[in-house]
């Protein structure tokens, strides 16, 4: 494993791009920092890039390169630097640090992916009872209600708190609302089989 395999085993490409001022959006989507435009039209893909506007592509390793004009060795001493990846790059890597780096790599994105499921549960139950509560709502008085309707009313207030109360938590915080987070979730799950989206 050369050098360069090893920087880019360690960097992914939207983390690289976002710790040098690139602009990413939702799915990793990015104002291509190589032409000029003025919606998101850059791929960030884990080990590469690819522009749909102006075909740019490459690794992390290119995506430095193109940034700062360098050559591919500066990338990669760039990238050792600026993410303390403690490589040495005049001689062969040290396969320990490079391992307890990866590691450390895979428990940040599972640590990242944990958070955006807890927030997507808690997204899809909010937008479920607006759904119960706008759709069932009763057309005149005389019209029975639906219980899919006063179930929204009973509920809706709180599964806003809570989407609210995650968007403002820290990690620890976030982690200690696991449990009702994963309450809410089986319950979202139990609406669906039950009365459908």
């Amino acid at each position: 494993m050369t050098i360069f395999d090893e920087v880019k085993s360690l960097v992914d490409v939207p983390t690289a791009a976002r710790s040098y001022g690139v602009e990413v959006h939702r799915g990793n989507m990015a104002l291509c920092p190589f032409h000029r435009e003025r919606h998101s039209s850059c791929k960030l893909y884990e080990d590469h890039y690819y522009c749909f506007g102006c075909q740019a592509h490459g690794d992390v390793i290119k995506l430095v390169q193109e940034l700062f004009g360098l050559s591919a060795i500066e990338a990669v001493k760039q990238l050792n630097s600026d993410f303390a990846l403690g490589l040495d790059v005049d001689k062969p890597p040290d396969m320990e640090k490079v391992n307890r780096r990866r590691r450390e790599i895979a428990e940040r994105k599972a640590e990242q992916a944990r958070v955006e499921h807890m927030y997507d549960t808690l997204l899809r139950y909010f937008t479920l009872l607006d759904k119960y509560k706008m759709r069932y709502a009763p057309k005149n008085p005389d019209e029975e209600t639906d219980r899919r309707f006063i179930y929204a009313l009973q509920n809706i207030g709180y599964a806003e708190y809570m989407l609210e109360t995650f968007n403002r938590t820290d990690k620890k915080q976030q982690a200690e609302i696991k449990l009702e987070v994963d309450r809410i979730e089986r319950e979202y799950k139990r609406c669906v089989e039950e009365w459908g989206e």
